[in-house]
């Protein structure tokens, strides 16, 4: 038993330590006494509804998603308990996050210098408020964290498992976040060759089982709302968000994500003539508002690179203590500099990972990918604070990490263990 936990003692201590701000947080913000339930939320919530009590697809929330989040339900829970649920869920994923966070960090350094980077992520206020919230944020890192985590032990034993399982998250990850769907694909094209050298090994049947599953939610959505997608958030997204905002200012108006007509009619049709109006939008926007249309892309992606955690602004307090407006104001201050400062790191370790990292260190270079294809990809978005930007926050971690490790100046203080 000794042995055990001196084996594991970093991996508990990142879960106390992780478990310790969890608390400290809440009992400043008193977030779990918050009862404020967001539109996206409800979409998920809905979307387990379906899955579980109706055997039917969400228009917008795919089915792997749908299917955590609705665990409960097997056993006969009400709603409620789904919330309760998903904050064991977030909290599992959050921590485990870390302690994957750990194990990747000790390729690089000795494991006590990857221990402090790892509960890093544990003063990341924005995604430690995230899982008191029915949302993808922390699952999906987990997922995503636990993915490259596999593709460095990939590189280091060239065993075609960890390859497997590791292709198998990314892609299964589209069915958690649809946005991941374009870095699933690149990353099986760009193992394809790898792929069919191994078609009829036994661990393909990790990525044939996420391949099966992409297919019936596909399948699905065509059958139940008449087109092969994973969903139909995407026209959805672009529409309301970087479309309008673009007619807006065409018009001289100022953008509103709350009161928006155009937002008002795509809700009103069916969600076949949704996606299809949707896109007949963006191709107009492309054609006669082009500068409109990348002044609103460039606006979303800083408005998504300085913002604070949304989430915060509407916190209650409940308990009528005198220090919480303080705490409440000094958290989101926090919150909005940690997405500045980890954005700025975020485009400059991806930009060098990305320059110097194909050919010397391939899972590096697929880390500074991740994050630059999230920064990228934020764009046709905005109004959800430091959400889009957060997921990219480990993997910056990781590339801090690697970059100090093998700088003149910090590398006596690292003692990199092996390359």
């Amino acid at each position: 038993m000794k042995s055990f936990l001196l084996k594991y003692k970093y991996h508990f201590l990142i879960i106390f330590v992780g478990l310790c701000c969890l608390e400290l947080l809440n009992f400043l913000l008193q977030l779990d006494k918050q009862t404020l339930i967001y539109p996206d939320c409800s979409n998920y919530l809905e979307s387990a509804q379906k899955l579980y009590l109706k055997f039917t697809g969400h228009y917008y929330r795919p089915m792997l998603m749908a299917f955590i989040t609705g665990i409960p339900y097997l056993f006969g829970s009400s709603d409620a308990s789904i919330f309760e649920w998903i904050f064991v869920v977030n909290v599992f994923c959050w921590l485990g996050a870390s302690i994957i966070l750990f194990e990747i960090l000790k390729n690089f350094v000795k494991e006590k210098v990857a221990f402090w980077f790892a509960i890093i992520p544990f003063l990341i206020f924005g995604n430690l408020i995230l899982n008191y919230h029915l949302l993808t944020e922390n699952i999906f890192v987990f997922f995503t964290v636990l993915a490259f985590y596999l593709l460095f032990q990939y590189y280091k034993t060239s065993q075609f498992w960890y390859l497997s399982l590791s292709l198998s998250l990314l892609l299964s990850s589209m069915l958690i976040k649809p946005s991941a769907k374009f870095f699933g694909i690149v990353m099986l094209l760009f193992f394809v060759k790898e792929i069919l050298k191994n078609y009829k090994h036994k661990s393909m049947i990790f990525i044939y089982g996420s391949l099966l599953m992409i297919t019936i939610q596909v399948v699905g959505m065509k059958v139940q709302y008449g087109d092969f997608t994973i969903s139909y958030i995407d026209g959805v997204t672009y529409h309301n968000y970087i479309c309008s905002k673009a007619e807006c200012f065409k018009n001289g108006k100022e953008y509103n994500q709350i009161n928006n007509p155009r937002a008002e009619y795509l809700f009103s049709l069916d969600f076949k003539d949704q996606k299809k109006a949707a896109l007949e939008d963006l191709k107009h926007q492309i054609r006669t508002n082009f500068p409109n249309f990348i002044k609103a892309y460039f606006s979303d992606v800083i408005e998504n690179s300085k913002t604070g955690n949304a989430c915060i602004q509407d916190l209650k307090n409940y308990e009528n203590k005198t220090d919480f407006p303080f705490w409440k104001k000094l958290i989101f201050n926090i919150t909005k500099w940690q997405n500045r400062i980890f954005t700025v790191l975020a485009v400059l370790l991806s930009a060098l990972f990305l320059f110097k990292g194909y050919k010397k260190e391939k899972a590096t270079f697929f880390v500074a990918f991740f994050i630059s294809y999230i920064i990228i990809l934020s764009g046709i978005s905005c109004g959800q604070g430091d959400r889009f930007h957060l997921v990219t926050f480990p993997f910056v971690i990781v590339l801090l990490v690697k970059y100090l490790s093998e700088t003149k100046r910090f590398k006596p203080f690292f003692e990199p263990l092996q390359k």
